[in-house]
């Protein structure tokens, strides 16, 4: 044992752990916790620990404890490290597509200073806000979370009784210093990690850090040598909960020395994983950077010869009008913004599904999850004790309102009653704790408004306010949830207030571990003579043990209702308590007996010597109690199950409870199928033939790689029971390294935090979480209920297929955009866009209708396709970017040159023309033209202004061919497999978003002023034709090409089916 000084402190063991999350790190225990209660007091001299009243301990004294607060800080955990505002702002101007945009304008800069270009001058002006607004939209984005987090800081206790001075002192909880004691008792919350010096029926709940949502017995008898932390029972830890008892407490440590700081620094340095999202779109970055540089620069390199540039200034000329533009071209510059508008708007309709999403670019990252990591209490469970079955009189009585009813009249069910609710510590909340718990609720709900469009404000304000039934469900009782669980049913038949007043509690004996019962005793109403009076006894507890103190039961047959107890009666109490026990029942058993004794009799169990009856009493019944599955989780386990997600439960519970509730929800189905890992020995079964599996935390230490493999390959349900948080880390990383998967973890407690952020997604409680879980997350559920996960899965692969038909829509201009520089560089042509269309393009017909596809509906196999492989499965796959560059792009680009190949017609000029033409070839069709230029075949010569007004009536038709081209095209890739036919045009966005563009083009092309800032001028019919023709002919060919794709469904996939689908 240490035997250094006072002052010196206490705290856990820490001298060789590392930063990772194991046994060692947060299992080494105090000293103290080993420790007698007199060596206690001599390591804590200055604590003046009362040996002879431990509820009148000095306490330390005012002086010592700002000496400690001194040294120790307060008793908060250090916040993870934020980043400032700035650099949070200019960390979004390292994507690789504004970095692409900057590089453009700086080039565009330079090209107009040194020519004296204008136009370059406005394309680089452009490019700048075009950045600077995209970077500003994505900071926005990001900032709703951040402002939505801070209404979360619920774990800790606010407010503690503590000794100082000699006297009792309510102290804010971060004032408290180790060496500190405290009282402690039922309802609050454990304020520092503490020893507890006094014990009386102290039951606290810790599932915020060990994952095991029972409620521990306490006690203040030392631990045995070598006994890890978690498992001392003479030990409390920040943030738990007191459900029963009272105890005095000495603080050991506090803030980030306790074992919740310990677990939320390892958390802290825990790298956060890059989501799928992001990789998908650097690497299409890459490849676009790559495609636009190669491209530019070798036209440029090809057009130096073809244009037989010799001065610098020609170069220059042909790398502003060659190389930017087709850089420009290139890039899609509205993409960023639309990308991050679509998953905005993904964003804010999850949370009108109690989704709230942290990091926008998660949205997509949770539909692509293959395997869901489940917590079970409070995530697949109400987190709600409930009494589900009754068992008496030899009979099993569901629990249904109705039946009790109708046979509460009968003896045997009303003592059941009466026993139920007098033998029985839960008790009612007053108005005050249910109103802090409705008003907690909303404001958590409420919260979401501000970070919402005003388009969805009203229905989320809807949502957020609680119904009646809602504020229904609030528990009413507060105590052992056993105890309340059992109460809240006796409060459905009968007044559960009246029946105490009636018969008030004369002596109790509360449960302990070594008893395993508890005890009440109550007089009765009968009138006796002789200042006699009667008395009933009334004893709740584990049922062999109840069992072995009774002579009879409860019955309608037989003398005052009561029956000799037989080994027939024995064989069905045993029947009925292991059915309820294999189905992960917590059973109770009642039994009571009434007694005669002088009025004033004082009850005592002094020496373990009663004056009242413990045997021979009446036996009465069994009542099993359990957390039930949330009633919309069997549907949704079925829809992850249908869509290929896996779903694993993780918990700390027993496998009993966790095999049972895995059943219910119908994540296991087959009781003769199913892998048991649960002792030392390792079952003789196939492995490979289970369906499913169940296993102890003890074996997952011991599991070979091909075990692993062969347990998560399972496609039926697995159930990790009596699970530590070093075991929920190694189940997450073995579903990523082992088999590749996209992993989604929910959690709640300040132990899951590590395993949340190794998580592909990881998903915290939002209404029960630890304020530690829920920073680590990145996404919050605000109703903790499984089935808002599979709704957010939904919403993610619909995003992923809108961003895909986005995209496909959006590159489709990049092929025409090309051409009509390259036409320009290689051919001598003149070009068929100026950059500014190029960016109005881009950054306005286009935006509209590429926005209203986040608005597009799922297809109806949303749910029914495997979980996407993004490996194989990317966001722009090679046959995405052959659809986009070479199909679609091609396509329009026929109607785009028919355009611009008439309107030069029109004109009298034919495009062979300028191949023969005297002067600079295509260069004289320019904005730029200075020189007259005659045409061999017809003689006719062209002033500079006449060639520049043909020039912009040409690009005037190559561009609105192009954008109306597109407007049609918008239709085909609103759906990928299904006819548009079928699916319907319910998106009316996609109207008002074709019309603005519509309205876009006029504009661009027909006032004066704003023609020739963008280069264009009057323009007849013709594009207004070519346009719709090229539309129509592309609409056409991906409705034929849809038919095919279904036609393919369920067939191996052809060479053709790769090269058409994406």
């Amino acid at each position: 044992m240490n035997t250094s000084s006072d002052t010196a402190v206490h705290t856990l063991d820490t001298e060789d752990v590392t930063p990772q999350l194991n046994n060692a790190a947060v299992g080494a225990a105090f000293i103290e916790s080993y420790s007698s209660l007199r060596d206690i007091s001599t390591l804590h001299q200055q604590s003046n620990i009362n040996l002879q009243d431990l509820e009148k301990c000095g306490g330390l004294s005012s002086e010592e404890v700002l000496k400690r607060l001194m040294i120790h800080g307060k008793n908060i955990l250090t916040p993870p490290p934020q980043k400032p505002e700035w650099k949070r702002f200019l960390e979004q101007f390292t994507n690789l597509f504004l970095l692409l945009l900057v590089a453009s304008g700086v080039l565009s800069l330079i090209a107009s200073l040194v020519l004296g270009d204008i136009t370059s001058l406005y394309l680089a002006v452009v490019l700048f806000v075009v950045v600077f607004l995209t970077a500003l939209l994505q900071f926005h984005e990001e900032g709703q979370a951040n402002k939505v987090m801070e209404s979360f800081s619920k774990l800790l206790a606010t407010s503690c009784v503590a000794f100082r001075d000699g006297h009792q002192k309510t102290v804010n909880v971060e004032e408290l210093v180790p060496g500190d004691v405290v009282l402690i008792k039922n309802g609050d919350k454990v304020p520092a990690d503490m020893v507890l010096l006094l014990c009386r029926g102290l039951k606290v709940e810790c599932s915020s850090l060990t994952g095991e949502s029972e409620p521990i017995s306490c006690t203040d008898k030392p631990s045995s040598n070598g006994t890890r932390l978690f498992e001392c029972r003479n030990v409390v830890f920040s943030g738990s909960l007191c459900f029963d008892g009272m105890a005095v407490a000495l603080v050991l440590s506090t803030g980030d020395h306790t074992a919740i700081g310990t677990i939320a620094k390892l958390a802290s340095e825990t790298k956060r994983r890059t989501s799928v999202l992001q990789n998908e779109v650097r690497n299409f970055v890459k490849l676009v950077a790559f495609i636009a540089l190669t491209l530019a620069t070798s036209s440029f390199v090809i057009s130096i010869f073809v244009q037989d540039a010799k001065t610098v200034d020609q170069i220059f000329a042909l790398f502003v009008n060659g190389f930017l533009t087709i850089l420009v071209a290139n890039v899609p510059q509205g993409l960023p913004s639309t990308v991050i508008s679509l998953l905005s708007l993904a964003a804010r309709r999850m949370a009108l599904q109690s989704v709230m999403v942290k990091r926008i670019d998660c949205v997509e990252t949770l539909g692509s999850c293959s395997i869901i990591c489940s917590d079970k209490t409070g995530t697949l469970t109400k987190n709600e004790m409930t009494v589900t079955d009754i068992w008496y009189n030899q009979r099993v009585v569901r629990r249904h309102r109705r039946e009790a009813e109708s046979l509460f009249s009968q003896e045997p069910q009303a003592l059941l009653y009466r026993c139920g609710v007098l033998c029985n510590k839960a008790v009612p909340c007053d108005e005050h704790q249910l109103s802090n718990r409705e008003d907690s609720i909303r404001d958590i709900q409420l919260s979401r408004i501000s970070n919402l469009s005003r388009l969805s404000w009203r229905s989320t304000v809807r949502n957020s306010i609680l119904s009646h039934d809602e504020v229904s469900m609030l528990p009413k009782f507060s105590g052992n949830p056993s105890d309340v669980a059992i109460l809240s049913h006796c409060n459905t038949i009968i007044s559960v207030q009246r029946m105490r007043k009636e018969f008030p509690i004369l002596f109790e004996v509360p449960f302990n571990s070594s008893n395993k019962w508890s005890l009440v005793i109550t007089r009765t109403k009968a009138t006796l003579e002789d200042g006699q009076a009667e008395f009933e006894v009334m004893m709740k507890g584990a049922p062999e043990v109840i069992l072995d103190r009774c002579s009879t039961y409860a019955s309608t047959k037989g003398a005052s209702h009561k029956t000799e107890i037989t080994e027939a009666f024995h064989l069905e109490f045993m029947e009925a308590y292991e059915k309820f026990a294999s189905q992960g029942r917590r059973v109770l058993a009642l039994c009571s007996k009434t007694f005669h004794a002088p009025v004033g009799t004082e009850f005592q169990t002094e020496d373990s010597a009663y004056n009242f009856p413990t045997t021979d009493l009446n036996f009465i019944g069994l009542v099993a109690i359990m957390d039930p599955p949330r009633d919309n989780v069997p549907d949704a386990v079925s829809k992850c199950l249908s869509a290929g997600v896996k779903v694993f439960m993780v918990t700390g519970d027993h496998p009993f409870t966790a095999r049972a509730i895995a059943k219910d929800i119908g994540l296991l189905k087959n009781d003769h199928n199913i892998l048991l890992l649960e002792g030392e020995a390792t079952p003789e079964t196939d492995w490979e033939a289970c369906s499913g599996a169940v296993i102890h935390g003890s074996r997952i230490d011991d599991l070979t790689e091909a075990q692993w493999r062969t347990i998560l390959a399972k496609e039926g349900g697995v159930c990790f029971c009596r699970t530590t948080p070093a075991h929920k880390l190694m189940i997450v990383e073995k579903c990523q390294t082992l088999m590749g998967q996209i992993v989604a973890v929910t959690g709640d407690g300040v132990n899951d935090a590590p395993a949340l952020k190794q998580a592909d997604i990881g998903v915290a409680m939002g209404l029960n979480g630890s304020a530690v879980a829920q920073d680590a997350a990145d996404i919050l559920l605000m109703d903790d209920n499984f089935a808002s996960i599979v709704a957010g899965i939904e919403e993610g692969r619909i995003i992923f297929d809108n961003i895909k038909k986005t995209i496909a829509y959006t590159m489709a201009h990049i092929f025409p955009q090309i051409l009509s520089a390259l036409i320009a560089l290689l051919l001598r042509l003149p070009a068929g866009l100026t950059p500014m269309q190029v960016l109005t393009i881009d950054l306005g017909t286009e935006l509209g209708p590429a926005i209203s596809l986040a608005y597009e509906k799922a297809e109806s196999d949303i749910m029914k396709r495997k979980p996407r492989n993004p490996v194989h499965d990317r966001l722009v796959s090679p046959n995405l970017l052959f659809y986009s560059y070479i199909t679609s792009g091609f396509m329009i680009s026929i109607g785009c040159m028919a355009a611009y190949t008439i309107t030069y017609a029109q004109n009298g000029l034919w495009l062979s023309d300028f191949f023969a033409m005297s002067g600079t070839g295509g260069s004289s069709f320019s904005l730029g033209a200075s020189d007259p230029v005659t045409v061999k075949r017809t003689g006719r010569t062209y002033s500079p202004s006449e060639q520049q007004e043909i020039f912009s009536q040409g690009t005037a038709a190559f561009y609105i061919a192009l954008t109306v081209a597109q407007f049609f095209h918008i239709w085909a890739c609103k759906t990928r497999i299904s006819s548009l036919f079928v699916h319907g045009f319910g998106n009316k966005l996609t109207f008002y978003g074709v019309l603005v563009g519509l309205i876009l083009v006029v504009f661009f092309s027909y006032v004066p002023g704003v023609q020739n800032f963008v280069g264009s001028a009057q323009v007849g019919w013709v594009p207004w034709v070519c346009g719709p023709v090229a539309g129509c002919f592309l609409f056409l060919y991906n409705e034929l090409v849809k038919v095919y794709i279904r036609s393919q469904i369920g067939k191996k996939p052809s060479c053709m089916f790769k090269m058409v689908s994406w």
